[in-house]
């Protein structure tokens, strides 16, 4: 009698990619990564400025509210120059914030009232900061914007209803503005002198 010959199964093996498909896997993801990356930053740039000017309004209101508590603007009473530049250092932010020390006799806010309020600033190197407030023990600060920088602020210290604009807004031809408040930040390049990415609440 013939030997009856047993058939072994073949084992199936998973079929592996080739190093020519990686490759194309490869490229294509990095095609997409190239197409989204432009797309990503513009979305973080907007971010960004919707976040310096948010914070810029809501400095503008702080003020507003100090000036309606108190019938005067948060700086030495002796400052009558309307054109002075005030930043969002702790001179002005102790104030707004309520800190201990200008509740003090001969302060700027004896009711110690925090007319502004924010979250706590992330370090950005060089002793600088971002997007928030600085927070020091006594209840004083300062306010930075997304860049890195202080804010920028002017208000009508002569009383006379209308500030001058700063001399890098060349949007139109007035020398003043009939506004109270001028808040700004110098954007991303942080320099005030340029004016195509500053960020302003007029």
């Amino acid at each position: 009698m013939p030997r009856m010959m047993k058939m072994s199964p073949s084992i199936s093996r998973p079929r592996a990619f080739t190093l020519l498909e990686l490759l194309v896997v490869i490229a294509i993801i990095g095609v997409l990564a190239g197409l989204m990356y432009p797309a990503t930053t513009g979305a973080l740039r907007r971010a960004e400025r919707t976040h310096a000017e948010n914070t810029a309004y809501n400095l503008k209101n702080a003020i507003s509210a100090y000036f309606t508590e108190y019938r005067k603007y948060p700086v030495d009473p002796s400052n009558t120059n309307d054109t002075a530049v005030i930043r969002t250092n702790s001179d002005l932010m102790d104030v707004l914030l309520g800190a201990d020390s200008q509740k003090e006799s001969g302060g700027l806010n004896p009711r110690g009232v925090a007319f502004y309020t924010d979250k706590a600033a992330k370090p950005a190197g060089d002793g600088k900061y971002r997007k928030g407030v600085r927070l020091e023990a006594d209840g004083g600060g300062e306010l930075w914007d997304p860049y890195g920088d202080y804010y920028y602020v002017r208000m009508d210290l002569d009383y006379n209803n209308r500030v001058e604009k700063p001399s890098w807004d060349e949007a139109n031809d007035a020398q003043v503005l009939p506004e109270s408040i001028l808040v700004w930040s110098a954007g991303k390049d942080q320099d005030e002198t340029t004016s195509q990415d500053n960020i302003k609440t007029w």
